[in-house]
């Protein structure tokens, strides 16, 4: 008995996750990792193939898995099998399950991460007119940043320049820096510095001090939400006029979202300043557009930028300036 027992046991199929698809198929074997919207299922009979997250109807798992969820939630446990196009994972006790949508699912079993996640990507745009028209344009912007569990910095800017037959007719810069210290998974301190010029606003120097306090709504590899608001000092150095400083209220928003497979980006950032002495006083800078990521790091982005200065020197043309970008860039990233 004890033999045939033995023969049983050893002949009885291994347990094995179950894939159930939207065309009806039932794959058997192990869900090894979810990310970039693929998901990586291991079978006997063909080894690791790639499926379409938005093709998976259900899945259940024998072991635990690591699910994380697009606003930054990680679960942990088996998952069974449950309604269409849900995910039911086994936390704790079985009467208390954790439920939510497949199209809530950032990644399963997402690959470890360092100690410092690092992104950063560089832009250049340039435009050579001859014949009957002469100008020269040229942009180039850039921005690192660096995120680890308490932290996140970024620094970044951009430079502009314009000629008209010989002539310059558009002459800027601008740097930034930003320091994030989370308090939770949510709730972060900010700290922040602008610096700016452009000779046709007759600007020379435009120094931006901020602090305040932040909300992460999302952050993920494909959804990325947070917000800020808080106190600002503003120092401003013209060319011609007189000079003036002022505090201010500011407010921050860093958005971006991959859409279509991730082949398409769309992304807003958008910083504004109100005096707090004089309420006619208030700047907006805003830079949206999307990314379209072709090979291996490289990227092409369409950008608007807007910028709107209420009270600018009386020898500025214009309170606003918009700017239309179509830009070659490279993109890096050490986490992915």
């Amino acid at each position: 008995m004890i033999f045939l027992a033995g023969i049983l046991l050893a002949t009885a199929p291994a347990a094995a996750d179950k894939l159930y698809l939207s065309n009806g198929d039932i794959l058997t074997g192990k869900a090894i990792r979810m990310e970039n919207q693929k998901l990586i299922f291991r079978t006997e009979y063909a080894g690791e193939i790639s499926v379409d997250w938005e093709m998976v109807e259900n899945l259940s798992t024998e072991a635990p898995i690591k699910v994380i969820l697009k606003d930054g939630t990680a679960v942990t446990g088996a998952a069974h099998k449950t309604d269409s196009d849900k995910m039911t994972i086994e936390v704790g006790k079985p009467d208390e399950p954790r439920k939510f949508g497949l199209k809530e699912v950032a990644a399963i079993n997402p690959a470890t991460k360092p100690p410092v996640m690092i992104t950063a990507r560089a832009n250049v745009g340039i435009a050579l007119e001859r014949g009957n028209t002469d100008t020269d344009n040229n942009h180039i912007d850039g921005e690192l940043v660096a995120r680890t569990e308490k932290n996140r910095y970024i620094v970044g800017g951009e430079i502009n320049k314009e000629k008209d037959r010989g002539r310059t007719s558009s002459d800027n810069w601008r740097a930034y820096g930003k320091y994030n210290y989370f308090l939770n998974r949510k709730w972060f301190l900010l700290a922040n510095a602008l610096f700016e010029s452009d000779k046709f606003k007759d600007l020379d120097l435009r120094t931006t001090l901020g602090t305040g306090i932040g909300y992460n709504f999302f952050e993920s590899e494909e959804l990325n939400l947070n917000i800020g608001a808080g106190p600002a000092y503003i120092n401003e150095n013209f060319i011609e006029a007189e000079d003036d400083d002022f505090p201010a209220a500011q407010w921050t928003v860093r958005y971006d979202q991959y859409f279509f497979k991730r082949h398409i980006q769309l992304f807003h950032n958008n910083n504004g300043y109100w005096s707090l002495s004089d309420s006619n006083n208030w700047l907006i800078y805003t830079r949206q557009g999307l990314r379209f990521p072709l090979y291996k790091g490289l990227t092409a982005t369409f950008q608007y930028d807007y910028d709107y200065d209420n009270d600018p020197s009386d020898d500025a043309e214009e309170k606003w300036d918009s700017k239309v970008l179509f830009l070659l860039g490279w993109q890096f990233k050490n986490w992915q």
